[in-house]
């Protein structure tokens, strides 16, 4: 039995802030539903307010796309920050700076990496903008970028039919990253889920079984990578990450919505 790189989260410890639901790409396995509100600054503070009194500790600054978001992803940062959280920037890196202008505000970014080639990964991480087409290349450049500054990266792969024979090629080039001197907090795993603008469209073509999820984890931290992996089989129902947005003007909170809309087919297992 392989038990390595595994971590083990204390119960709501991370807060996942849905600032809005615009982006300038569209995933094959995005889960992110289109009847988002765009938060206001007073909406942010309601949302922040929320989620120090129940005590999370960080908190990752999502959407859509959080530098897209009209109040600002410094101001956003700026202001967890003043709370006391930890802040996380999850993004397609797209419009990430070319400078370490977030350092006092930023603590660690959060990037995607689906597949260990061009190829691969560009066939599922789609621009709007059809004359745009290498996101590998921004994500690779943004790699460098945070090893140049000494910054802590998170990496996210949504595991599913198209990427299932590549994850331990992925895997070996995270190695490879700190090998290299990158400085990576931890590689999550997520389950492809069939729901939102982009899972709900492509879920014949990218769904995999639990069985096929679990073996694909297992022998990933079978390899003794120099870094943390994170199991994420379904983050509606983690027991460690909750979500909050706001719709038609209300602050909704993953837990409290999806808790009755539980899908069996995709059940909370352990982290």
């Amino acid at each position: 039995m392989c038990t390595g790189s595994v971590m083990n989260e204390k119960p709501l410890t991370i807060a996942v802030i849905m600032l809005h639901g615009g982006c300038d790409m569209r995933c094959r396995f995005c889960i992110t539903d289109a009847g988002l509100d765009c938060m206001t600054r007073t909406d942010y503070g309601k949302a922040l307010e929320r989620i120090r009194e129940q005590g999370f500790q960080d908190v990752v600054l999502g959407g859509g796309e959080p530098f897209l978001w009209p109040e600002g992803v410094d101001y956003a940062a700026r202001t967890a920050r003043k709370m006391g959280f930890l802040v996380q920037v999850g993004t397609n890196g797209v419009h990430m700076p070319d400078k370490d202008i977030h350092h006092d505000s930023i603590d660690r970014y959060v990037l995607p990496i689906d597949a260990s080639s061009a190829e691969g990964h560009n066939a599922v991480r789609v621009f709007t903008d059809t004359r745009i087409w290498d996101h590998y290349a921004v994500i690779m450049k943004r790699l460098r970028q945070c090893r140049e500054w000494g910054r802590s990266v998170t990496v996210s792969t949504v595991v599913s039919r198209a990427n299932l024979p590549d994850i331990i090629g992925i895997g070996d080039f995270l190695a490879d990253y700190v090998a290299s001197g990158g400085r990576l907090h931890a590689w999550h795993l997520y389950r492809f889920i069939p729901r939102g603008r982009g899972g709900s469209r492509a879920a014949r073509a990218l769904s995999i079984t639990g069985n096929e999820f679990d073996r694909a984890v297992h022998v990933s931290r079978c390899q003794n990578y120099p870094y943390i992996i994170y199991k994420r089989p379904d983050m509606r129902h983690s027991a460690s990450v909750d979500f909050f947005w706001y719709q038609n003007a209300r602050l909704c909170v993953g837990s409290e919505v999806w808790h009755e809309a539980r899908d069996n087919s995709l059940a909370r297992m352990p982290e």
